[in-house]
């Protein structure tokens, strides 16, 4: 087990810093997605208030 651990130690760093660097950028856009959308119908309502 430990010549298995030690043999794909770099990659299983990669992999995982790989997961997480996806992870955390699908939160961001969906963060950013969100405030637009927001942004968007608070034009909208001063808009219409016009």
């Amino acid at each position: 087990m430990k010549k298995i651990w030690t043999k794909y130690n770099g990659a299983l760093l990669l992999y995982s810093v790989i997961i997480f660097g996806v992870f955390a950028i699908n939160y961001r856009f969906k963060n950013l997605n969100t405030i637009e959308i927001n942004e968007e119908r608070s034009y909208k309502l001063v808009a219409m208030g016009d």
